[in-house]
């Protein structure tokens, strides 16, 4: 039960705040670690999305403290850093998190905000699949291992460039798709159009390598453990493309760029997950 809502609680708040930034309440409270001064501020609209923002992370960050520590305690030799360097980054967090707010939401800064909190995602989804009691911690980067790590690895850089899109105002640099600007590839790819377009190219690079996967899974019996999910993963990434097109074409309604990460947090679960099973010999 506990690693289950430490999860959910984190993908809560990773989706949470997705949408605090789409409706522009990053600043609601301008003041840290409190709101206008008090625990619990008088509401409105804006305050109420960046106040409950606060409130579960402060709960997950309970229970995760108290889920490293069993995993410390059931892990054993180098593994014992995993839950402590998590513990550390989600330290970090709650601090740059504090500083994000008091320096008026600095691009770069508020990218490494969430850039650190995909890599505790994907430190928290490892100890909650190996929990240190039905399935030991392990780790492998070779064979069909390594291409899952390497694809996972792929994602996450998708999706911190996704915020820096974001966070650096480039979400309608390309206002139409699938051109950009009118063009294949637009002939000034500088600034926020180079961010932008960036972007677009990393989704079609990581779409091809998947639609790869899914033709060498259905041809030969490379893969064959992780046909599923890899069937499911590239459903996962054409809907993620169409769902990238409504982002601009609803020109970012925050609900829909809410909906965008969400999957896209899906797709990198699915694919860690993937690598775990293979690391852990449940896939051959």
């Amino acid at each position: 039960m506990l690693p289950k809502a430490t999860l959910g609680l984190l993908f809560l708040l990773l989706i949470w705040g997705n949408m605090v930034a789409g409706l522009g309440a990053g600043l609601a409270c301008p003041d840290w670690p409190l709101c206008y001064g008090k625990f619990f501020p008088q509401m409105r609209w804006d305050i109420f999305m960046e106040h409950t923002h606060r409130v579960i992370g402060a709960v997950f960050s309970i229970l995760f403290f108290i889920y490293a520590y069993k995993t410390y305690k059931r892990y054993s030799g180098n593994y014992k850093l995993i839950p402590v360097i998590t513990v550390i980054l989600l330290i970090i967090q709650i601090v740059l998190g504090g500083i994000v707010v008091l320096k008026k939401l600095p691009v770069d800064l508020t990218t490494y905000h969430f850039a650190n909190a995909m890599v505790i995602f994907c430190l928290v989804l490892y100890v909650v699949y190996f929990d240190g009691e039905k399935r030991n911690p392990k780790l492998k980067f070779n064979g069909a291992s390594g291409i899952f790590f390497g694809l996972s690895f792929l994602v996450l850089i998708q999706l911190v460039l996704g915020a820096y899109v974001r966070h650096s105002k480039a979400g309608l640099a390309c206002p139409d798709f699938p051109t950009c600007l009118g063009f294949i590839i637009p002939p000034d790819l500088s600034g926020i159009v180079l961010t932008h377009f960036s972007h677009r190219v990393m989704a079609y690079i990581i779409s091809l390598i998947f639609i790869v996967l899914f033709i060498i899974s259905k041809l030969t019996t490379t893969f064959k453990d992780a046909r599923k999910n890899i069937d499911l993963v590239l459903l996962c990434v054409i809907t993620q493309i169409v769902l990238g097109m409504w982002v601009v074409y609803s020109r970012l309604t925050f609900y829909v760029t809410a909906l965008h990460l969400s999957l896209a947090l899906i797709i990198l679960s699915i694919t860690l997950l993937t690598w775990f099973k293979y690391i852990d010999k449940r896939y051959i």
